[in-house]
This record gives structure tokens, sequence and C-alpha cells, in this order.
């Protein structure tokens, strides 16, 4: 099988791929081209991965990409924080985009499958409903970027291919760096403490994704079909916000910040508890839990955590004011 995947030096992207190349796929990596991309570029051709620098925008570089793939995981998109400065760049990549993608397939005389990565941020806030959410609930965009991710989906429900639509819940990566860690750290203050939430790690991410590609491929009883992809209740995904917020503040030696600096908002964040029965019956991914999440992060950081400890109070304070809500009312 010849996989395509869009936004493949990606931090979900790069896992993706590497799933690929497990189950001895043909893989082709399609995104733009800078410094950073350039140098993974020479670690992906290494291992027999094709790189095909282009811009979604640009119909001419998407349709050589599509040449000769039998689906597409197209994960490339322009992500908050960018998203919300950039709500016309959002718009192009991610709609403009998608559309691009669609005439290329719909051209290919291979009629290629398309699985679209989409966000669960599409249904909005959904505290005030009666847990799990489902994939037909009512979709209520809270930004720029669950607005493209809707638009997207409609383009992608509507050509004629064989697709599928998974929207991703948030997700804790296992390819830890400081800035993306930190960068989490400063997500939570968005949202609040008391409200449902449910992660899934990457690695499973990647798995649901090849999988339904294979599912499209094979018996395509998934194909037309919109489910998340979550980490799921048994495997203790599902939970509150300081629930999440304590998995990963403590395994790396730091205190849960003071409540005062979490949104106070229960609608201001749209995580919740996903229904997954669906997806998990066919694509059979929900194999990691939190505390297995936990492990990895306790052994990437094991190095570092003394000098944490160390300057612990420094790092508090810089981390809490990240908070929009610092500093907290005497």
């Amino acid at each position: 099988m010849n996989i395509l995947v869009t936004g493949g030096f990606g931090n979900i992207g790069m896992v993706v791929v590497k799933e690929c190349l497990q189950r001895g796929y043909t893989v082709s990596v399609f995104d733009v081209q800078n410094k950073r991309t350039e140098k993974l570029a020479r670690k992906y051709r290494q291992r027999q991965v094709k790189v095909l620098f282009g811009d979604l925008r640009q119909a001419d570089d998407v349709a050589r990409a599509a040449v000769g793939q039998d689906v597409v995981l197209h994960l490339a998109a322009i992500l908050p924080p960018v998203s919300d400065a950039h709500p016309d760049l959002c718009e192009a990549v991610n709609v403009g985009g998608t559309a691009n993608l669609i005439a290329a397939l719909k051209a290919s005389p291979a009629s290629p499958a398309l699985v679209l990565v989409s966000s669960a941020s599409v249904m909005g806030a959904t505290q005030q409903r009666t847990p799990p959410v489902r994939p037909d609930d009512p979709l209520s965009p809270m930004d720029a970027y669950s607005r493209s991710k809707i638009e997207a989906e409609a383009l992608v429900a509507a050509s004629g291919l064989r697709y599928c639509i998974l929207r991703l819940a948030g997700v804790l990566p296992t390819t830890l760096n400081y800035p993306s860690l930190f960068a989490m750290l400063k997500l939570f203050f968005d949202m609040p403490l008391d409200a449902r939430c449910e992660i899934v790690i990457d690695l499973d991410v990647a798995y649901a994704l090849v999988s339904a590609a294979e599912n499209l491929l094979g018996s395509a009883e998934f194909a037309g079909q919109r489910g998340f992809v979550a980490g799921g209740k048994a495997h203790g995904c599902q939970m509150r916000t300081r629930d999440l917020v304590g998995a990963v503040f403590c395994p790396v030696g730091l205190r849960v910040p003071a409540d005062a600096l979490f949104s106070p908002d229960t609608d201001s964040y749209y995580l919740d508890w996903y229904d997954t029965e669906e997806t998990q019956s066919i694509l059979r991914y929900q194999r990691m839990t939190v505390e297995q999440w936990q492990a990895i992060l306790r052994k990437s950081t094991r190095f570092v955590r003394p000098f944490i400890f160390l300057f612990r109070p420094a790092i508090m304070r810089w981390i809490e004011r990240q908070s929009p809500f610092y500093p907290v009312p005497a």
C-alpha cells in the first residue's frame, strides 16, 4: 500500500509515519519546506520515505504529491494559536488545501481513499450535555480552527471519495521536548479544573489512522463514517481536568498550580468524554493507559528532574505567570 501523509513532519505526523513503516507500507510525506523539515527529511530518506515539499494552497504541488497513492492520511493543518492570530491563513490551508487535495484525488486514475484528521473541537462546549459526546451530536465551532475543520469535513463528505473522518481528542505526545512540554502546561490554564476531559496517546492515534487506511482499502466498513479517536475509560483516559493536570505535573516533580489560575468558565474549552464504541470496535487502537504514558514521561525527564527539583520555585513562578488569571488574588 502506498500511503501519503500530509503534515508528516508534525508531532503526530512523525508517529504516523513510523507506524506506516512498521506495517511495511510505502510512505510519502507532503509538508512545507523550511530548515526544520529539511533536517528531518534527511532522516526520513534514510528510511526510504519519499519527501515531497510543497504548499497545500498550491493545487499543482498537491497534484504531484497525489500521484501513485492508494490512500492519504490528511493531517496537515494550521493549528492554534497560529490559527487564532491568522484566521485567513487557517482558512486557506485547512479548507482550501483540503479542497485541492480532494480535486487531486478525484483526478487520479487509482481513486485513492482519504482519511481526514479532524478535531473534537468541532463539537464546541459540551459540558452542559450528558456524556458521552457522540459523533452525530450538533457541531458548535469555538474558533477559526474548529470552523475550518467543520468546513473541511463537509468538503470531504461531499467529495464522492472513499473516506472517513477521525476527530482527535486531546493528544499526549510520547516524544517529548521541553518547549512542547511547557506549551502543554501553559494550555492547561484555559481548561476549567472540574470539567470532563478525555485524552489519547499519540501512539494510539497513529495506530487508529493507519488502521483506518487499511479498512478503507479492505472491508470498508468505516467508509463514509465520522468517529472520535480518544483513549477510553478503561485505559484511564476519561477524567477531570484536575486529574489530567496532576498526571502531567507530578511525574516531572512539579506541583499543581493554584485553582484560581485556571479558567472558571465551564464552557471555556472543548474537551469532554467521547463515544468511541464504533471506532474502537473497528480500529482496535485503544492500547495505552495514562499510567504507561506517565512512565514514558518519567523516563524522558529522568536526567533533568534533579534540576527541576532544585529550581522548582522559579519554574513554578514562570508557569504560573503564563496563566491569564495571574496573579492569584491575595
